[in-house]
Formats: C-alpha cells, sequence, structure tokens
C-alpha cells in the first residue's frame, strides 16, 4: 500500500498481502481478523484457487469465515486476486453454524465455515447444487438452483433464522442465458416455501465457478428473534420482479443490484457506462430515500462491470455522488449482465443519519 504495486509471485503471494493489507485496515477500524464474518474472493483465473486457498487458510486456521469464490472476467490493475470483507465490531458474539450431516468445508481443505452468526445476523457461504456427499446434482441449471436453495434450509434453520428473514443474495452463473430459466426456478421454490417478500439481490455471468456447476448463490439473514426484514417499494416503480428493490433488516437497508434503466419504461440510457452509472445511482438515491436512508449513509458498494476499458467512465460519474468520504468498494469485470447492461451497481446503506464512518490508516 506504500507504492500500491502489485507484489511480484503470483496469485498466492498476492492473496497473502491481500490478507495482510485486510489486517492492518480491520485493526485501525477497532476490530480484528477473527471479527470477519463475510469474505468475497474474486480471482482472475479459477486455476488459481489451490494457490489462493494455500495463502488464505494460514490467516484463518481456525473458525474461518463464511465465504464465496468465483472466477470474475477480469480484475482493476492485472492483479489475480482481489478480496472484499465484512467483519464485526471488536468483541461481537461470533460463532460458525456447523449442520450434522454436511461435510465440514475447512475439514475438506477449503478455507470457510457453511455459515457464520452474530448476534442477529447469518452470513451463509456460496452454495452450489450439491447433494450432502458433495456431489452436484443432475438435470442442469433448474436442478441445481433447487438443490442449492434446499442447501440453505438446515443452515439457516440452526442459525436461528429461516428463508423468510433472508435479505440479500449474490448468484453467480456460469452463462447469462440461463438467466431466465434461473429466476423461474429461484421464484417457484420460495413461493412453494410460502415467501411472499423476497430478499435483495444481484445476478451476474462469471468467468468460472469452482467446480462443474452453474449456479452459486451467497446468502445474508437476520436472525428471527430480530423483528421481520421489512421489504421497501418505492412509489412508482414496477413490482413482481424476482427481488425486493431493498430490504431493511438490522439497522442496514440493502440495496439490489441497479442497473442504468429508466424506471417507468426499464429501458436502459444511452450513451454507455457514463451515463448508466449516475442512472444507476440516482435509481439507488430515490431507493434509499424510500428506505429513510440517503447516500451519505451507504457503508458499502459493488460494482459490476462489462468491461473494464469502462473502468474510467465508470469512475468519473461514480465520484459526483461521493464527492469525498465515498463508502467502501469492490469492482470487477463480470462475463456478462443481464439485459445488455454495461454496468450494474448495489449497495448497503445504514439507516440512522451519518452512520457511516471512513477509516483513515
Amino acid at each position: 500500500m506504500k507504492t500500491m504495486e502489485l507484489v511480484p509471485g503470483g496469485a498466492q503471494a498476492e492473496t497473502t498481502q491481500t490478507l495482510k493489507n485486510l489486517q492492518e485496515l480491520l485493526e485501525a477500524a477497532g476490530t480484528t481478523m477473527q471479527s470477519v464474518v463475510l469474505c468475497s474472493v474474486s480471482l482472475a483465473n479459477i486455476s488459481d484457487f489451490a494457490d489462493v486457498n494455500k495463502a488464505y487458510k494460514e490467516f484463518w486456521p481456525n473458525s474461518p469465515p463464511a465465504r464465496v469464490a468465483v472466477q470474475a472476467g477480469a480484475l482493476a490493475g492485472k492483479a489475480s486476486v482481489e478480496i472484499q470483507c465484512n467483519a464485526a465490531a471488536q468483541g461481537a458474539a461470533r460463532s460458525d453454524v456447523k449442520v450434522p450431516g454436511f461435510p465440514d468445508p475447512a475439514a475438506r481443505g477449503f478455507p470457510l465455515s457453511l455459515a457464520v452468526k452474530t448476534k442477529n445476523m447469518v452470513y451463509i457461504s456460496g452454495m452450489q447444487g450439491m447433494d450432502k456427499s458433495g456431489k452436484l446434482v443432475k438435470g442442469g441449471i433448474v436442478a441445481e438452483v433447487g438443490q442449492a436453495m434446499a442447501n440453505l434450509a438446515p443452515i439457516l434453520s440452526i442459525a436461528g433464522s429461516d428463508y423468510k428473514h433472508l435479505v440479500s443474495c449474490s448468484i453467480s452463473l456460469t452463462d447469462i442465458n440461463m438467466y431466465d430459466e434461473m429466476n423461474k426456478r429461484y421464484t417457484q421454490y420460495m413461493k412453494s416455501i410460502n415467501v411472499t417478500s423476497l430478499p435483495t439481490r444481484v445476478a451476474v455471468q462469471v468467468g468460472a465457478l469452482a467446480g462443474k456447476g452453474c449456479f452459486e448463490i451467497q446468502c445474508t439473514a437476520s436472525t428471527k428473534d430480530t423483528p421481520d426484514p421489512e421489504a421497501v417499494q418505492v412509489p412508482g416503480w414496477p413490482t413482481g420482479g424476482p427481488f425486493a428493490s431493498a430490504v431493511k433488516a438490522g439497522g442496514i437497508a440493502y440495496v439490489s443490484g441497479n442497473q442504468g434503466r429508466d424506471m417507468n419504461t426499464s429501458h436502459l440510457v444511452d450513451g454507455g457506462a457514463g451515463p448508466e452509472t449516475t442512472k444507476s445511482l440516482s435509481n439507488i438515491q430515490e431507493t434509499l430515500n424510500a428506505a429513510g436512508s440517503g447516500l451519505e449513509d451507504v457503508v458499502a458498494c459493488e460494482v459490476s462491470l462489462q468491461s473494464l476499458d469502462d473502468f474510467k467512465a465508470v469512475n468519473k460519474a461514480y465520484t459526483e455522488f461521493w464527492t469525498h468520504d465515498p463508502p467502501s468498494r469492490v469492482a470487477v469485470q463480470v462475463g456478462a449482465l443481464p439485459g445488455k447492461a454495461s454496468v450494474e451497481i448495489r449497495c448497503a446503506a445504514g439507516l440512522a443519519p451519518k452512520s457511516a464512518e471512513t477509516v483513515v490508516i
């Protein structure tokens, strides 16, 4: 971080340096690596997965956080790996969630927990369509979605939560052409278990998944001993999609991925990534206003780009919304976005005014 140059040695060395940076950042924020609850790992090449895991497990030899790891389309600055994490405050309750009959990922050489629970939230690792034996179910995207969604049930139950308390999900597809089939099966499954208020969501095509699956879902939920999540409907916006515009839970407003679309017509604005970013963030601003929050309370954003060639145009538009003290952020090139968009952005914001705090090292 002193020279802003990548360390030599490839994915394993970069993972070690990335997590050292994270450790220093967490200390500046008043917490520790042992308080990390969820990490999202983006790889330039899934073939580096074993090397990344080798370095990663050195930082969490016991009780690793929940995790999702995928191959991105590309990372900024020619990096091999990028890692984004969430951590609880120092001293906050944190425990692993173990499911009888489910394999323990850490015991099988994967440095992650099935899920991690804090006082009122549950962070679940990426789930693919695998049965209890670890074998991928047959039947393609429809079968994999059904199995992955079913895998969530015992995890949520043991953690003191359920499907109705899901607040946010991230979906990774190996082919965006599966998007409509995925949506249909996802919606059918939620209806079959009587979930009427769907969580927020982002869904993108990735470069590759670990294993041979075509679908992976990572979810966050609140616990049943807290108030039920509250879906946010923006006045005048269409309803009936497979996700909520935003969900309020645990003092946070979780906003679904937004593209640069006119919400009256669902058409993308003209002009490419720059204008799409402006419209996307305008949509997020409107959503947060409906949730009782605002851009000044945003704590984290996730930016998915169709092409890193648009990175400068996106940053130029993005900066107009946060001229100082911007939120934390991850930005990667994905394989593809639904609807031929150039950019998609989702955010999380505090519900109390001035809840966001910039950490300076």
